[in-house]
């Protein structure tokens, strides 16, 4: 069905001179474009005057969005191939200040780009860019900057620099103005603040791999390994997965993911070894461990703090799991392991489960089935995540 939708106004009451000085400006061809970057109009986005109102009609969307003066112009000159700053110096010519023109221009470049009405243009230097290869698939990201690499680079544990080519999964980014702009490899465009540049990877790239059809589900947990066998810490956000993950690599077990763990149809299970996530509340215990050796700050989309602690011998195989551990984190209180029959232990996991369509397939219930048989499932109830580390660290030596 077809809808007409207003674009936000990019000024209430913008000093326009008027009509005619608005569409003479927007006919003079400029010379000057962005060496960086190129916004052009998308082929399907056609522009249109009608009763003396200015409008867009999206094809792919299907969708009419009427444009104000300001609006219009800006447009009509990304149409023509002129840089922002061409289009700032335009909107100064036409009385609006270089703030309030970067202002309003941004609004509307943000709003065009998220409706798929723009399109987003940009080469990458062959020098910036690095390669990871993560839950059977090969990740490959380039930067516009040295900067922006380095900010790419923070989520992952092991990465080949330098060594951008193809992959699997590819993801470009550029800087505009205060913003980080984000290319997959089907073209999508995504933007984000630098701050949160880290765990917007991170965030793209986990689900890239979830919804990958080489794995039948995913489970919410983190993945430790003893000599080759699996460990599994379960639990909502807040139960101190990474908390915990970061005593036991500390013990001596071998770290292969804090957040997700891929499952195949044959019921072996794959961590997804990005750079151990730490919020807040346990970047004392990372100073303790590791000094201020990892004390750059990244903030997610929604507001949480974290920080990243690469873990170089990270484990990127398939394991099966030995022990499924649910963390149940209270107040005070001796640490203590309860043995959970099969049939809890599955239900369970099928609460810390999803999968790329949101249903848990057969194919995944046999799967789910076959970890749950082969391990030993038990409730960690503690207060400390030291105590709850040498329990686990008994139960994995056998001593529990």
């Amino acid at each position: 069905m077809l809808r007409q939708q207003r674009i936000p106004d990019a000024v209430a009451a913008s000093p326009v001179q008027g009509e005619a000085d608005l569409f003479t400006l927007v006919e003079a061809v400029l010379e000057r474009s962005s060496a960086e970057m190129v916004l052009r109009p998308a082929p399907d986005a056609v522009f249109a005057l009608l009763d003396g109102r200015s409008m867009l009609f999206s094809e792919a969307g299907q969708k009419i969005f009427e444009l104000d003066r300001v609006g219009a112009f800006i447009w009509c000159k990304l149409a023509q191939g002129a840089s922002l700053e061409d289009i700032y110096q335009g909107l100064g010519a036409l009385g609006i200040d270089e703030h309030t023109a970067r202002q309003f221009t941004r609004q509307v470049v943000n709003v065009w780009i998220d409706r798929a009405l723009l399109e987003v243009d940009w080469r990458m230097p062959a020098d910036c860019a690095f390669s990871a290869n993560l839950g059977r698939h090969r990740i490959s990201v380039r930067a516009a900057s040295r900067d922006l690499l380095g900010r790419l680079i923070s989520p992952f544990c092991v990465s080949d620099q330098d060594a951008g080519g193809d992959g699997d999964i590819a993801i470009e980014a550029m800087m505009l103005d205060e913003q980080v702009f984000l290319r997959g490899e089907d073209s999508s465009i995504a933007r984000c603040e630098v701050e949160a540049l880290a765990p917007t990877i991170k965030a793209h790239v986990t689900e890239r791999l979830i919804r990958s059809n080489r794995w039948v589900f995913s489970l919410h947990a983190a993945s430790l390994v003893k000599d080759g066998m699996g460990l599994l810490l379960c639990g909502q956000p807040g139960a101190g997965k990474s908390t915990l993950t970061l005593q036991l690599i500390d013990a001596g077990l071998q770290y292969a993911g804090d957040d997700v763990a891929l499952v195949g149809a044959d019921g072996m299970i794959c961590g997804i070894p990005f750079a151990l996530t730490l919020k807040e509340g346990s970047w004392d215990l990372l100073s303790r461990l590791h000094g201020n050796r990892y004390d750059a700050t990244h903030c997610r989309s929604d507001g949480v703090r974290v920080r990243y602690v690469p873990i170089p011998d990270a484990q990127n195989q398939c394991v099966s799991a030995s022990w499924i551990i649910f963390l149940n984190r209270g107040a005070g209180g001796p640490a203590e392991l309860t043995a959970i029959d099969q049939l809890d232990s599955m239900k369970r996991l099928i609460e810390n489960a999803f999968a790329a369509d949101g249903r848990l397939s057969q194919a995944g219930f046999f799967a789910l089935k076959r970890i749950v048989a082969g391990a030993r499932s038990l409730q960690l109830t503690y207060g400390e995540a030291v105590e709850a580390r040498r329990l686990l660290m008994e139960l994995c030596n056998g001593k529990a």
